[in-house]
């Protein structure tokens, strides 16, 4: 793409104004004009991932071809490349309204899940402690902790949920202890689409000084998420869901909290100085401080600058708006389905992401999507979506699953439900 097709692509979210103006987003993913099966292409499965604008390739192809060197190294083209990076740690920051020593590039939500768990199995759980995760949670924020708590002989309790797929405050907070270590909780869940009370949860949390971390992987995507406002110890999203590259990710940490954890993976960049021990009880390397004592290694610093272009174009065009317009997309859809005959969705709360997810009597969710991927061209998901433990404690083998980004139209969902009345009618 030139650079003034780029320039073109880049800046038409500044005319975007109410209402929201879909068909000049569309026009942004080259993928959304593609026919599956020789129809136009549906896409309904944004909670697994995001497509992604064309304005990505050109900074790519850029980055790789003329402008590439390793970061946090001397020479000119390094250095280049290192402000570039940093330039998209405070742009992320501003996006979530933190500071930049508080933003840790990982390559995606579950490592950064995984960053804290380890460090907490290293350096905080005791036997005996207790983890509290809920039950709508991901495998992603279910097994690392399952794992930490195994190393240190502690306790992973899992926290209920209500028959409208909600947390029960009162419950949660008589689930804290004086053995609580950490609660882990998912801003929204990628299955029932609630939308937790993060900022009430956090608080009792820390009533008890209970540190908190948020699986953001399916809110961060779809509205404004604000680190002061939500008041948590630890954030952690993916960019893939958002419009970005694959393999990049963010986790937040609040400065004392990273301050306290030991290095997650040792490499290069996360360590200041490096001797042999004199003792293995007492080390001489000392490591970098936050966040770079969490960045061991050669990140795919390429995809990080390319993701901060993608916060850019978010921004340019509105996280507020964007939130909105989707939930327009899920309250028309709601409306849609809940009247058709066999069809129940799953999660009611009032609050919930972009998403619906239902089953449908006498057919099984996996044979329904097979018939979605056979006759139309309409892409969704079904199964049990990463989520054993919630199926298993909803009595269900699996759902079917269409979730929104801020690309698709009401003109799709029409199309989806009409295709839904034909796979129940032919599948009779």
């Amino acid at each position: 793409m030139s650079t003034q097709a780029l320039s073109q692509s880049s800046s038409f979210a500044q005319s975007v104004s109410a209402p929201f103006d879909v068909e000049r987003v569309r026009a942004d993913f080259p993928a959304l004009q593609q026919q599956v099966n020789g129809q136009p292409l549906i896409y309904l499965d944004t909670a697994a991932s995001c497509h992604k604008p064309a304005l990505l390739l050109p900074h790519l192809e850029r980055l790789y071809l003329h402008e590439y060197a390793k970061p946090y190294e001397n020479h000119p083209m390094s250095k280049a490349i290192t402000a570039q990076k940093e330039e998209a740690r405070q742009k992320v920051a501003d996006l979530i309204n933190a500071s930049k020593d508080e933003v840790v590039f990982v390559r995606g939500c579950t490592e950064g899940i995984n960053l804290v768990a380890t460090c907490f199995e290293r350096a905080m759980l005791q036997p005996g402690d207790e983890v509290l995760v809920t039950q709508m949670a991901h495998h992603s924020n279910y097994l690392p902790w399952e794992m930490a708590c195994r190393q240190n002989k502690a306790i992973l309790q899992v926290l209920p949920i209500t028959p409208s797929g909600e947390i029960d405050l009162d419950q949660f907070e008589q689930a804290l202890t004086n053995k609580t270590r950490i609660v882990a909780i998912e801003h929204s869940s990628h299955v029932l689409g609630t939308i937790n009370p993060i900022k009430q949860m956090v608080e009792l949390a820390h009533r008890r000084n209970i540190p908190v971390l948020v699986d953001g992987a399916q809110a961060a995507p779809h509205m404004p998420v604000d680190m002061q406002e939500l008041g948590c110890d630890f954030y952690t999203f993916s960019g893939h869901k958002m419009g970005s590259p694959s393999g990049v990710g963010v986790l937040y940490g609040r400065k004392e909290w990273l301050d306290k954890l030991p290095p997650y993976q040792l490499g290069e960049d996360m360590v200041e100085t490096v001797s042999i021990a004199r003792t293995l009880s007492s080390p001489d390397s000392k490591f970098a401080s936050a966040p770079m004592r969490f960045e061991g290694g050669t990140h795919a610093f390429a995809e990080i600058i390319a993701f901060g272009h993608v916060v850019d174009y978010l921004q340019q065009i509105g996280r507020q708006q964007i939130q909105e317009y989707e939930e327009s997309l899920l309250h028309y859809a709601t409306e849609k389905m809940q009247p058709l005959d066999r069809v129940t969705i799953i999660g009611t709360a009032p609050e919930k992401e972009p998403l619906v997810s239902f089953t449908i009597d006498g057919i099984k969710a996996q044979d329904a999507e097979s018939w979605f991927n056979k006759h139309t061209g309409i892409a969704l998901r079904a199964g049990e979506l990463s989520a054993q433990p919630l199926m298993k404690a909803l009595s269900l083998e699996g759902v079917v699953r269409i979730s929104f980004g801020f690309f698709n139209t009401t003109q799709e969902i029409d199309t989806f439900v009409d295709a839904l009345h034909t796979c129940i009618r032919e599948q009779a």
